[in-house]
Parts: C-alpha cells; sequence; structure tokens
C-alpha cells in the first residue's frame, strides 16, 4: 500500500459552541501533511464525511482534537479513539479509520447485554488490538440494519454499549449459520452493502466439495489430496476396494459432525460415526449389501464426499493433523499467522476441538515424532503449503476471502496432506499465550488494507 497510514488519538474538544467545526492539529503535523490552514479540511470515517476548519494548536502532534459534534456527525461516540488517519493533499481530505464491522448473530442475556456465541471472547479481544493498534471496531447483526442505518455494539467499560453505527469501511463476516446466510435476507443486505462500496469478507462458507475441485485443478497439489469423489453407493464402493478405509463427509459439515470411517476387515464393513453416542457409534456389516441399506439414508438427507482414508501418524495412539491459520496482511499478500497440533480424544477418529480434541505446540509433538531438525522443516512445508492453498482459493472462488484455517496431516512416510479448508475458523484452538494473538492483528492488517486502499 502505497498511502501513508499514521495512527492518531482523535480526542474530544471542549468547545463553547456545540456546532463548532473546528479541529486542532498540532503544527508539527500541520507541517508533515503540508495542511493549508486557511482552507476547510474535509473529514471522513466509514461513509461520513463533513467539512472543518483547522486551527493550529500546540497539542500532541499524535493528537487532533474534533467537537462533540464532529463526534455526532461521524456518527462514533465521544471518546479518545485511536485511529488511522491519512491525508489526501490534492483533495484537502483527511480520512481516519478503519471502521470494522463484525457481522455475526447475536443473543441476549437475561441482563440485556448482548452475547455473541462462540466467538464472545474473541470479539473483545479484536476490541483491544483494534484500540491499541488504530481503528474502530463494533459487532452487528444484519437484522439490525435498515435504510443505511445500523445499529450495533462497542465495547467501553466492561460492557458492549448499543449505538446508531456508521457504516463501516469493511465488514469481517463471522455468521455461524450456513441456512442464514443463505437466506434471501442476508443477500439483499450482501447486495446493499456492495451497492455502498462496502467489502465484506469470507461472505460465504466453503463446501468441501468445490474446495476440492479448485485444488485438484492445480495438478502440482495432486501430491498432497486424498482421492476423493462425490459421494454415491457405485463410488463408495468403487474407493472402499482401492483403500483400506474411507472418510465419508457432508460437503456443508463443520466441526468434525456427521462424518463417516468405513473400513474393511476380515471380510466385515465397519462403519464408525463422529457424533453418534459412544455405544452407538460403531457399526459391523458382513456384506456391502448391508451396508449399502444403511448408508442410503445418509445421502439422501445430505450431500457427501468420499474421500481416501490417509494413513496418518498418530500421538500416543491418538488422531493427529495441523490447523495452519492463514491470512492476508496490509500488503494483500498471504501468510501463515498460527500453527497447532490436534489431538483428538480417546475414542474419536476426528481431531476437531468441538468433539474433544485438544491442542499442543506443533514442534512439541513433531519433535516427539522424529528429530527436531526434521519437525522444524516440517512445519515450515506445512506453512508454505497452507499458504499456498489459501493463494489458490482466494483467486479461484467469488467474493473476498482474507482468513482460512488449513487442516494438514503428516503420514507414516513423513509425506503432507490437505485434509479440510475452513473459511470460518474456529477462535477457540488457537493458544492463548499473549492476551492478543497474531490472528488478531492479521486481521485488523486486512481490515485496514481494504478500507484504505479504496480511497487511495
Amino acid at each position: 500500500m502505497t498511502l501513508s497510514l499514521i495512527p492518531i488519538t482523535i480526542v474530544p474538544a471542549k468547545v463553547f459552541q456545540k456546532t463548532d467545526n473546528t479541529i486542532k492539529i498540532s503544527h508539527p503535523l500541520i507541517q508533515y501533511w503540508r495542511l493549508n490552514t486557511a482552507k476547510p479540511v474535509v473529514l471522513v470515517a466509514g461513509k461520513k464525511q463533513i467539512i472543518a476548519n483547522i486551527e493550529a494548536a500546540h497539542i500532541s502532534k499524535e493528537e487532533i482534537f474534533i467537537s462533540e459534534s464532529i463526534f455526532e456527525e461521524l456518527e462514533l461516540p465521544a471518546k479518545e479513539t485511536r485511529l488511522i488517519t491519512s491525508f489526501s493533499h490534492k483533495e484537502h481530505r483527511i480520512t481516519f479509520g478503519p471502521i470494522i464491522g463484525l457481522l455475526t448473530e447475536i443473543e441476549y442475556l437475561e441482563n440485556t447485554q448482548p452475547h455473541f456465541r462462540s466467538i464472545h471472547s474473541f470479539c473483545k479481544e479484536m476490541h483491544d488490538v483494534i484500540s491499541q493498534i488504530g481503528g474502530f471496531f463494533y459487532v452487528f447483526s444484519f437484522m439490525d440494519y435498515s435504510d443505511g442505518t445500523i445499529n450495533g455494539y462497542y465495547f467501553d467499560h466492561d460492557n458492549w454499549i448499543k449505538f446508531s453505527a456508521p457504516l463501516p469501511d469493511v465488514i469481517y463476516n463471522r455468521i455461524h449459520s450456513r441456512k442464514l446466510e443463505a437466506s434471501i435476507s442476508f443477500q439483499k443486505f450482501k447486495a446493499n452493502m456492495f451497492e455502498n462500496n462496502i467489502p465484506i469478507f469470507n461472505d460465504q462458507f466453503l463446501s468441501k466439495d468445490i474446495v476440492h475441485n479448485l485444488l485438484a485443478a492445480e495438478e502440482y497439489l495432486h501430491l498432497y489430496l486424498p482421492k476423493t469423489v462425490s459421494a454415491s453407493e457405485k463410488t463408495i464402493e468403487d474407493l472402499m476396494n482401492q483403500y483400506d478405509s474411507i472418510y465419508i463427509k457432508p460437503v456443508h459439515g463443520s466441526q468434525g459432525r456427521n462424518i463417516i470411517k468405513v473400513s474393511r476387515s476380515n471380510h466385515v464393513i465397519q462403519a464408525e460415526l463422529s457424533t453418534a453416542r459412544k455405544n452407538e457409534h460403531i457399526h459391523n456389516f458382513n456384506s456391502f449389501d448391508q451396508f449399502s441399506k444403511w448408508i442410503s439414508p445418509f445421502l439422501k438427507k445430505r450431500t457427501y464426499i468420499a474421500q481416501q482414508g490417509v494413513p496418518l501418524v498418530k500421538y500416543k495412539n491418538n488422531q493427529l493433523d495441523f490447523r495452519i491459520l492463514c491470512h492476508r496482511n496490509l500488503h494483500n499478500s498471504w501468510m501463515a499467522t498460527s500453527a497447532v497440533a490436534r489431538i483428538s480424544a480417546e475414542d474419536q477418529f476426528v481431531s476437531n476441538i468441538a468433539r474433544g480434541g485438544e491442542i499442543m505446540k506443533p514442534i512439541h509433538v513433531l519433535s516427539n515424532l522424529s528429530s527436531r531438525k526434521t519437525a522444524i522443516q516440517q512445519l515450515a512445508l506445512m506453512k508454505e503449503l497452507a499458504v499456498e492453498t489459501s493463494s489458490i482459493i482466494s483467486q479461484r472462488m467469488d467474493g473476498l476471502i482474507g482468513e482460512l484455517g488449513i487442516d494438514i496431516g503428516v503420514d507414516d512416510n513423513e509425506k503432507l496432506w490437505i485434509i479440510e479448508v475452513n473459511a470460518k475458523p474456529s477462535k477457540n484452538f488457537e493458544e492463548h499465550t499473549n492476551k492478543i494473538r497474531p490472528s488478531s492483528k492479521a486481521l485488523l492488517q486486512y481490515c485496514t488494507y481494504l478500507a484504505f486502499s479504496k480511497k487511495k
């Protein structure tokens, strides 16, 4: 990004007249921006812009004082707020941002405080990192949007405060429900944001069949992809004749739900369900015809893929894979921001945290399976593969994608396999060694890129 971006704290100024549209800027900042103090300046925040007069003042060069009426016109709470700022000399315009709206479902507790479900603590984390580095963050539901107005929630004094929010520079989609995301009302909301030139990133869940097809179109990635077909009784039988085990997965599934592992031993077919009760999750069949009758209702209810079962290495006899979280950065380039090893619960064949799995540091796990030198090399290769996977999917898919979780496995020969790709990766799997995680900082970087690149 070629824009010169600097963090500035905007401070409510005490003025005698409530409608005073004069802003106070330090002499060094006036000189740095080459501001013409005799000429009005345009102030922009989100989709709001107003005209203001400039007054040189003996204040910190990292502050701009504005009246409460300007806060009100910009639809921002009248409190000290650290924002990333750019100045356009040609248009004599100061742009504050990024104004970031996180879109999700909102539940309400007995004390009327909003709750953002599985990402509630993550929303507070996003508020913290954005407040520290620069920007304004709020959470909203598209149900609370009407005629160009959003009712959202910003965090202040240990509470989420409801307010009439400004239209944001960028929207980060964290809707939990595929059904809600596919609804007509959400599609209308998306169209309205498009008309307002407001980017929404990660605006849809990814289906497993589409992801596989996108990656399989790149010949050099075939080495890392388990054989995958659209599931039918015929394709399942063919795959079972080729491999010791296969996995049957719903194309719109998540969190390891409704996955079926099928294996054959001594002419007995065994089917294991990932989400069934412990005493009901294993079924044995003496013939494929018996198995076919059992699997048929599943295939009628949902669309599935059937996938080659790869003999991945285990950790203490439990299933093991690695989640690599990838983000676009301030320069719109993909990078790996975090990695964890995921170990399945004792009675599970999936490693998802939602299914009782646990996380560990990848280097620790890999070093236990081989040498530390090999572990470092394998983790570096995983991150490289995850970044490449993210880049391909974001190039081939419609819409903006700024965050992906890539699940990678390692087989007995130390070969890497791409297991799954997630457009709404869980916010509960990363290790909380620091209050602010690298992934949260990366999200702010991408939001800043989207907010300011379109205002160049």
